[in-house]
């Protein structure tokens, strides 16, 4: 990381973008396991519908876009986070100051998509307090030096774990009327979690986010940064998500977390080549499809 801001430094914006789509090129073919993966969801996600060589395309691209994502964060450390303001316009901001209108804080709820890393350095540059949730090591080299940069970038971190001080950090953001980013599209295979209907199979979401604004009075909304044709990016912020607040349960949590889902299945199908496909775990294909099924005629009835 620290080699990467110094060749920022020294090399243009154009040449560095050249050498992260080599790399990823070369990541594509050599690492087995991320090409199989990814195809393989891809295929299941949109079936008949993709062809082979679609599919291929879509899961390369992926990988093009997750690496000059990753670039752009030295490349903003370096020489012109400044810059950002002008070079990443924003649609929707109507829609944040909105939520924060009502005193309640904002759960931002993004994905692995687009350039995901400068979302809070965009937000932070037009005034905004921002804090972001990330599920990395609490200790470690590595890990404290991107809290550092986050940090430089105008991010405050927040620890996911432990999990107790991750919840008394981020609601004391949501009391103070600040933001919180959540990166909620990291899907388990087994474990503890919400099922729930993506693409018409099931996973396992988490309850986090749901949990957090039920308890807190958050609102929640969607905001995330996306590349453009031309490679030029822009920051789309999306009206809140109406929640069911009438209670706390299991019930609410769940039929809530299917609207998150929801909403993160409409983006990723209009930029799945955008989206980081290693992210999700479908459960057995042999009755996903019907758990799904079955979970959004529950959330339908009760409108």
């Amino acid at each position: 990381m620290r080699l990467a801001i110094l060749a920022v430094k020294i090399f243009s914006r154009p040449d560095i973008y050249f050498v992260a789509d080599g790399l990823a090129l070369l990541a594509f073919y050599f690492f087995r396991a991320f090409r199989i993966r990814s195809t393989q969801n891809l295929s299941l996600a949109f079936g008949d519908t993709a062809a082979e060589a679609r599919v291929r395309y879509l899961a390369q691209t992926s990988l093009k876009n997750f690496f000059r994502a990753f670039v752009s964060v030295p490349t903003s450390l370096a020489s012109w986070t400044e810059e950002l303001r002008d070079m990443i316009p924003v649609v929707g901001f109507e829609h944040l100051n909105n939520a924060l209108g009502k005193g309640n804080g904002v759960i931002l709820l993004s994905a692995h998509l687009g350039n995901f890393f400068l979302l809070g350095t965009r937000l932070a540059l037009s005034g905004y307090p921002i804090h972001v949730l990330v599920n990395q090591p609490r200790h470690g080299r590595f890990a404290q030096l991107m809290d550092e940069y986050r940090f430089q970038a105008l991010q405050t971190t927040i620890h996911a774990r432990p999990r107790r001080e991750a919840l008394r950090r981020l609601a004391q953001v949501i009391r103070r009327n600040e933001v919180a980013i959540i990166i909620a599209d990291e899907y388990r295979k087994t474990g503890s979690g919400i099922r729930v209907p993506f693409f018409g199979r099931a996973i396992l979401a988490r309850r986090g986010p749901v949990t957090l604004a039920l308890r807190t009075g958050a609102a929640v909304v969607p905001a995330y940064v996306i590349r453009n044709g031309d490679n030029k990016l822009k920051l789309v912020v999306e009206p809140e998500i109406e929640l069911i607040r009438s209670e706390r349960d299991k019930t609410r949590i769940a039929q809530n977390t299917v609207r998150l889902t929801a909403w993160l299945e409409k983006t990723v199908r209009s930029y799945p080549e955008q989206w980081n496909w290693m992210n999700i775990n479908w459960e057995d294909a042999s009755n996903s499809a019907l758990i799904a099924k079955k979970q959004q005629m529950e959330t339908n009835s009760v409108g």
